[in-house]
């Protein structure tokens, strides 16, 4: 696993991939980035919210309860069972604290693997294939946003056999993207985000943004959230967990001023790295633990 601290980008070659960018407007009236990702490779799932930016953090603090549920509780193993562990995470979410929320938990067998999707919101989780760029499965936005629904109705199992398939999370912030590049997300599914080497793709898409921004035509894009998975090539022995994302405005400010101020940018950390660069990570709204 490496991280790129600066970028907020974090990957593992031919397994997994995330990113966040704040957006411009966000950056522009001093908001925080309410997009907010969570990689548990421990346990293999991964969720993503999108928070208002009245309270950005309430991406982080549903993610962060959602994780410290899965410590109490133990690790799902029916779909049912990971629906009422998220209905109880989403209930006592405070009604002002409106965020999405999207979670896919991968699970192995002998001739594949299949994906426990629950989604609330308009956050998008999507199941796609590297072989024909054929969309698999797709969730369609709800009104369940946390803050707002005491729960989520519907849980999805997807059974993926063999080991052509792509797991795609994205806030909404990637509909700029698409924007960017004048196509819309089924193409952009279809071709750039199933064809590409997962680990490849989140400093591609940060490619995407900068290059939009410096011929002038980004405009105002909203924060932009995004995790891709290989879900067959999991290593099976990580106890890793990654949070990253859901600040508030102080630490979004501070986080911004440090990258405008700083010489050295795209430095790559590898886990075994880490202890010595950890505080400067946190100060780039990165969490990583086992």
């Amino acid at each position: 696993m490496r991280i790129n601290p600066d970028a907020r980008i974090i990957v593992k070659k031919n397994e997994y991939g995330a990113l966040i960018v704040t957006g411009h407007d966000k950056i522009k009236s001093g908001y925080g980035n309410g997009d907010c990702l969570l990689l548990n490779l421990k346990d293999t799932f991964f969720a993503l919210s999108d928070s208002a930016e009245r309270y950005s953090q309430a991406s982080r603090d549903i993610l962060e309860r959602l994780g410290e549920e899965v410590d109490r509780e133990g690790v799902p193993v029916k779909k049912e069972e990971w629906l009422d562990l998220v209905n109880r995470v989403f209930a006592v979410q405070k009604y002002q604290h409106k965020a999405t929320f999207s979670l896919a938990a991968v699970r192995r067998n002998a001739t594949g693997a299949s994906l426990c999707i629950i989604n609330g919101g308009d956050s998008v989780v999507t199941v796609v294939s590297r072989t024909t760029g054929r969309v698999e499965y797709r969730t369609e936005p709800n009104m369940n946003f946390a803050g707002r629904s005491k729960g989520i109705s519907g849980v999805v199992e997807v059974t993926l056999k063999g080991k052509e398939y792509r797991l795609v999370m994205a806030s909404d912030g990637l509909s700029d993207v698409a924007r960017f590049c004048r196509v819309d997300i089924a193409d952009m599914m279809g071709t750039f985000l199933s064809r590409e080497h997962v680990h490849q793709i989140p400093e591609k898409l940060l490619e995407m943004v900068r290059s939009a921004e410096s011929r002038g035509i980004a405009g105002n894009y909203d924060d932009i959230g995004i995790i891709v998975v290989d879900p067959m090539n999991l290593a099976r022995n990580s106890d890793v967990q990654i949070m990253m994302g859901g600040t508030n405005p102080i630490e979004e400010n501070a986080y911004q001023k440090m990258m405008s101020d700083s010489e050295s940018f795209d430095e790559w950390i590898s886990l075994k790295d880490l202890p010595e660069k950890a505080s400067y990570v946190k100060m780039c709204g990165i969490r990583v633990w086992a």
